[in-house]
């Protein structure tokens, strides 16, 4: 890099006033990035908007009342569903082989209301013990742990194994039954049930 360039001073922010038009064309710019829940969005709003709002001596209740009616706006017209998000998430972390607690505590995380951490796990189906048994299942095939193992037997990688599990929020009993199973079949039947089956 050239001196010059070193030395080129950096350009002063340019302030625009942050009017709810601009607070919608911020929120729906962020959304084609990511996925939002309505506080997520409004402490994005509130961030963006802060120093603008600033610049022009903008009131910040003022700020904040319409931060609240564009989140408000983006709810109605279905941009913003944390319901919907909520039980998403819960889909895909399931996928990804965690634990129903696991997937509780992330969505808590994620700062989800209770009532839609509740129905997002409640929609997942099934009782917690086979919910946990099939994502058990998947993140040992995922990490090539119990009947995947080369080489096999080792009391110390089962242990390691054990505690990578327990990490993952799987109780004792859940953790050993995949860890300690006969056979690549068992796990597959764990995961896509005693008719199903995967060549993956």
């Amino acid at each position: 890099m050239s001196d010059e360039k070193k030395s080129r001073p950096k350009r002063p922010p340019k302030f625009v006033e942050p009017t709810e038009r601009w607070l919608r064309d911020q929120a729906l710019r962020y959304l084609n990035r990511f996925p939002a829940t309505q506080r997520k969005m409004t402490r994005h709003l509130m961030t963006k908007a802060g120093p603008h709002a600033a610049h022009f001596s903008m009131d910040k209740a003022m700020l904040s009342a319409d931060i609240e009616k564009v989140v408000t706006d983006l709810v109605k017209a279905g941009f913003i569903n944390d319901s919907e998000f909520a039980a998403s998430k819960a889909r895909l972390l399931l996928r990804d082989g965690r634990s129903v607690a696991q997937i509780g505590n992330r969505l808590r995380e994620m700062e989800f209301t209770e009532t839609d951490r509740e129905r997002a796990v409640a929609e997942l189906g099934e009782d917690q013990r086979a919910l946990d048994l099939k994502s058990a299942a998947r993140y040992v095939k995922r990490r090539r742990f119990g009947p995947y193992r080369k080489g096999a037997t080792q009391r110390n990688q089962r242990d390691k194994e054990m505690a990578s599990l327990a990490r993952q929020g799987f109780s004792y009993d859940v953790a050993a039954r995949v860890v300690d199973a006969d056979s690549i079949v068992e796990i597959e039947q764990l995961i896509f049930g005693p008719e199903g089956g995967s060549n993956n």
